[in-house]
Formats: C-alpha cells, structure tokens, sequence
C-alpha cells in the first residue's frame, strides 16, 4: 500500500486526468479535473458519496469493481473498467477508470484515476452502427490473431448466429468451415500475419445446414508508431454463394456450348474486331479448305469475302443491327470455291467503348438445298414436259389414224368429186400434223435451253415415218 504525501496530492491535482481518494466510497480528495467532471467545486468533493456520480445502472458493476482492489497491493489493478459518469446537472459521460489502494491521512484508501472516453465512445458507437450496416461480415481479432474482440451484426445473416456469440468466442469463423476446405482455411489463418495481407474463398456451413461459399479477406492492423507492432488483424467474410452459382452455371453452359460448337455439322467461328480466327470448328475448318484448325487460326477471315466491297457492307449491317439472321451471302474457299451460305452472326461489343469486339458466326452450306431445290425444279420441269410430249404424241397418232382412213377411202372411191373431197381431208391433217410436228420443235428448243445444249436437237425417225428430238 502507497503512503501519499502532501507533495503527491499537489502532483495529483496538476495532472489532466481525474483522481479521486475514496475511502468505503467516499470522496476523500478530488483534483481540479474530476471537479470539472463532476462540475462540483473541488472544495465541495471531499465527503461526498462517489456514487452520486455513477448513473445508478452502473452501481453494482463500480461498487464490484472497487471491492477487488488488494488493500495490500500499491501495485494498479490490471483491469480496468468503463461507466457512465453524472455530473450535477445531469449530464452524463463515458469513464474508464483504473483503482489501486494507498493511504491517505493514516487510513487504507483507493486511489482511482478516471479518463474521459465520452467522444471515443461516441465515434466507436456510431462507427459500430456504420458497420452493422454493412452487409459484409466484419471481425476483428486482437494482434495474436486468436481471440475475437469485435464483430458485426452480419454474422447473423452470413453464419445464422449472432455477433454477440463471436465476441464471446463462442464462435470462431474456422468452426464454421465445411470440413472439405478446413485445411487450407486453417493454413490462411495461421500465416496470415505474417503476410500481413491475403484472401481465400472457401465454403461454410450455415447454422441451418445450408452450404455457402465465402470470400474471407484478412489484413493486419499496425499500431501508429508502433514500431511493427500488431495492433489488431481484421477478416472482411463476404457471401458469394450467387456468384459461385452463376459461375457453375456458365461452366455447364460452356461445356453444353463447346460440345454443341465441336460437333455441330453447321460451320461456326469466332472472329476478332480486325477479322482473325479466335475459335473454329471443324465443320468451319473442312468449308473453308483449311488443313488444320491451327492453319485456320492463324488465318483472317476477310480473306474468305471475294468481293471487299460487299465484305465491308455486310460487316456494317452486322454492325448496326447487331446481328443477322439467315442472311444469304457467298463466300470463297480457299481452293477458289463460290460457296453459297446463309449466315447468321451476333456482335459483341466493349461494355466501355461500345465498339465491337468479336463476331459470332454460324453458316450453313446452301450447296446441298440449291442442287435439291434445282433437281426438284427439273423434275417438275420434265413431267410438265413430258405431258406436253404425250399430248403432242396422242395428236399425232389421231391424226394419223385418220389420214390412214382418209387414204383408205380414197382408194376405193370412184367418184372423182368424192376423190378431191377426200384429197382435201388428207391435206389438212397432214397439215394438221406439220403444226404438231413445229409444236415438238418448240417443245425441243425449250428443252435444249433448260439443258444448255451447245448444239440444237437432232431429229430421228420415230419409226412410224414422223420424226423426234434427241435430247441427248
């Protein structure tokens, strides 16, 4: 226990913080600071009750505090302990305190020396109440990295406990870890002092059973002019379950995409802004005559438009629609090939600049639709022709039946008159037959161009003493 001379009383009343001699509670000496404090008149302080200056919520937590004080130890306690101060017109203040006995006037006594913490507490308050606003998980640990000191009310929605179960370390983060990424999460714990900054994403259980992913960003604190020395080291947890979904999901689209873009028979590429390959099928690859998708990559597509002009015009729509759909357009193989192709193509473009990026383009060969669509119009072609053949056929074997008749008749008529009548009927069917015989002319000509034919029909006998075309 320390004796207190008149010399250290002085000393006690110049210094800054208030200090206040209680003896069973009461006031025994106050300095000049407590006065202010208290706004009593320091000369008033002695004989009165301390504890007129606690609110009375914090009585039994000051009255606790003061009892645990050795009455045989000079030494200040090692706790120390905050309370809300009243002053005499009410006004309350925010007190750390801190006790040790001594003696004053020959009688065991505490001497307690008090710092206002009033605007420190204030801005932890309101910077609490910023954090709990934060939807990021916020703990701080104290500078050995092993207990919790503070947490935010976040812990609740992240983890399903509350924050006040951290604090008391309850709870610690690394309990929480699905037990597949414990390892790793224990190792980034361990050293994360020594690299002073790192993060990891992992995964956690939430108290309902529900799987998480997180990303936990650790970062040590250093005392100002601490000279290296830790302060506090600080875990911002972040939920990024929806992210890590949505990077599932694109993975699987990616693969449905990649298999669709490998084996799809519909020729597919993707082309930088300036026109070079990025990627390629090997339907694109096979259209186009390259040997290998790595001599197709390597390549430009602007080399594949034989007409730059026309390249320009299309690219420009693609431009400022964004995208074509079925548009028809004729590209060169390497081999000097025209190939006939609808294309369907999208733009990408920079979120940034808006400028584009790369094209997406799809072909399909119109090679194998045009000769099916041809040989179907050549069949419609000849059957239309070969009616006309058969009707102009089925004339002329009317026609001949009845010159046959016609001369039949003629031989065996013995009028004169009834002879030329007879005459005059074969005439004009073979007349009749002439006009079906430049109809089948007509008829070969038509053919003959539908074909091409360098050289005009050929006539043969049709063995009847008419002719035909050979449309050979």
């Amino acid at each position: 226990m320390q004796l207190l001379s008149t010399d250290q009383l002085r000393i006690l009343d110049a210094i800054s913080q208030g200090t206040v001699i209680l003896k069973d509670g009461i006031i025994r000496h106050a300095n000049a600071c407590f006065a202010a404090f208290s706004k009593t008149g320091q000369a008033g302080l002695p004989g009165h009750p301390f504890f007129d200056f606690v609110i009375p919520k914090h009585h039994r937590r000051v009255g606790r505090y003061l009892e645990s004080i050795p009455v045989d130890n000079s030494v200040c306690a090692a706790g120390k302990l905050e309370f809300t101060l009243r002053d005499i017109d009410g006004a309350e203040s925010f007190m750390i305190m801190q006790a040790q006995a001594v003696t004053h006037d020959g009688a065991p006594s505490l001497l307690c020396s008090l710092t206002d913490i009033t605007q420190r507490t204030k801005a932890e308050r309101k910077l609490k109440r910023i954090l709990d606003s934060i939807p990021e998980v916020i703990i701080a640990f104290d500078r050995e990295h092993s207990r919790i000191e503070s947490a935010n009310h976040a812990t609740e929605g992240l983890y399903g406990l509350p924050a006040e179960q951290f604090v008391q370390n309850i709870f610690h983060p690394i309990d929480l870890v699905f037990p597949e990424d414990s390892d790793k999460v224990h190792a980034f714990y361990a050293g994360l002092v020594d690299r002073e900054f790192d993060r990891i994403e992992y995964r956690i259980v939430h108290a309902n059973g529900d799987i998480r992913w997180v990303r936990d960003e650790g970062e040590v604190v250093y005392k100002e002019q601490g000279l290296g020395r830790v302060q506090q080291v600080y875990h911002f947890i972040k939920d990024i379950t929806d992210r890590k979904n949505d990077e599932e999901r694109l993975r699987v689209n990616e693969q449905k995409y990649r298999r669709i873009f490998e084996n799809s028979t519909d020729p597919i590429f993707v082309a930088s802004a300036d026109g070079t390959f990025t990627d390629i099928n090997l339907a694109a690859v096979n259209l186009f005559g390259f040997a290998s998708r790595e001599e197709a990559l390597a390549a430009n597509v602007g080399e594949l438009f034989p007409n730059p002009g026309k390249r320009d015009a299309f690219m420009a729509l693609i431009d400022e629609a964004g995208g074509v759909t079925g548009q028809p357009f004729r590209l060169q193989t390497r081999s000097g090939e025209m190939v006939d192709v609808a294309v369907t193509a999208g733009c990408r473009r920079n979120r940034n600049t808006g400028r584009p990026e790369s094209y997406q383009v799809i072909l399909h060969d119109m090679r194998a639709l045009i000769a099916q669509t041809e040989l179907e119009t050549y069949r419609r072609t000849m059957g239309g022709l070969s009616d006309r053949l058969n009707n102009i056929a089925q004339v002329q074997l009317m026609e001949l039946g009845l010159m046959l008749d016609y001369i039949d008749a003629l031989k065996a008529a013995r009028d004169p008159e009834r002879s030329d009548q007879l005459l005059a009927r074969i005439l004009e069917q073979a007349r009749e037959v002439e006009r079906s015989l430049q109809e089948l002319r007509h008829l070969g000509e038509k053919i003959r161009r539908i074909y091409h034919a360098p050289e005009p029909p050929v006539p043969v006998p049709d063995g009847t003493g008419g002719i035909l075309f050979d449309l050979k």
